[in-house]
């Protein structure tokens, strides 16, 4: 059995712009990808041992490009900006169900408190 790996690197870059307005407007931007999408998760409920709400994320292409579509109205930099919000919004509520199906999270929404953004 083979185990992929990966490297994620991060690094910081020295400069004299003033970027923390940007860095706001994407942890705003994130926050609203995952309002929307929490908005339409779907609870399934599900009987095992107890009563269990299991939620179900949308996933379909064309939620996420209506997801996409409703961002770029108020986003006035680069789209893939956008594109990259929805990817970590969505990576943020896997995680966050991963926990709360194995009991270490609750049903509250996560929200994004950290300024930073996630670039290709």
């Amino acid at each position: 059995m083979s185990e992929s790996s990966y490297q994620v690197r991060s690094y910081k870059v020295k400069h004299n712009c003033d970027v923390k307005w940007f860095l706001e407007a994407y942890r705003w931007l994130l926050q609203r990808a995952i309002d929307e999408t929490w908005k339409n998760i779907a609870w399934k409920e599900k009987i095992v041992k107890r009563r269990r709400l299991i939620p179900i994320i949308p996933k379909s292409n064309e939620f996420k490009r209506n997801l996409r579509n409703y961002l770029l109205r108020n986003w006035n930099f680069c789209a893939h900006y956008v594109d990259s919000a929805i990817k970590q919004a969505y990576s943020i509520l896997k995680s966050w169900r991963r926990n709360y199906l194995k009991g270490r999270g609750t049903k509250t929404k996560p929200v994004v408190k950290k300024k930073f953004v996630r670039v290709k």
